[in-house]
């Protein structure tokens, strides 16, 4: 998919392509490759060369878009060109969340319990994976209401670690 992006006041042509949860951002001469896993609708968890990324778009009140990296903000603004669409994204704001595991890995500590109030971007447990410890947080404050994961469980990528309402 062809993009252009405008990122903190700079444009870049860029081409994305995805194959499962690798994917590819060719930005003119560099191509850069990560890992995404989507632990819930528009939060995602990028490992970019040996480095994880916890991101989210954030639509303001005026209609700007920030893309949130690891708590920085950036103001963004993506169009596909085939589409024509501009301000892609947002982030979710009501309902249940559905916290699952990035990529394959083993649940190496939990930092919750059902029933515990948790506030938006509180870390609720760490997934090991490839010899790096992952911290999944909570893209919304609300109350564990499952806790489906126990320390030392082996999880499959995609699988339901906890819910938060």
């Amino acid at each position: 998919m062809k993009l252009t992006l405008d990122i903190a006041g700079q444009s870049h042509e860029a081409e994305f392509t995805r194959d499962g949860a690798q994917a590819k951002l060719a930005l003119g001469e560099q191509i850069h490759t990560a890992f995404i896993g989507q632990p819930e609708p528009g939060f995602y968890t990028v490992i970019l060369n040996d480095r994880v990324f916890r991101c989210y778009l954030d639509t303001l009140p005026n209609g700007q878009t920030e893309a949130v990296v690891n708590g920085r903000r950036f103001p963004v603004n993506v169009r596909d060109k085939k589409h024509r669409q501009a301000n892609v994204g947002g982030a979710a704001a009501g309902g249940k969340a559905v916290l699952v595991a990035p990529m394959p890995g083993k649940v190496v500590r939990i930092m919750c319990a059902v029933g515990d109030a948790v506030e938006a971007n509180q870390s609720l447990l760490v997934v090991e994976a490839m010899k790096m410890q992952n911290e999944v947080q909570t893209p919304k404050a609300g109350k564990v209401v499952e806790l489906k994961v126990a320390e030392g469980q082996t999880v499959n990528a995609g699988e339901t670690m906890i819910v938060v309402e």
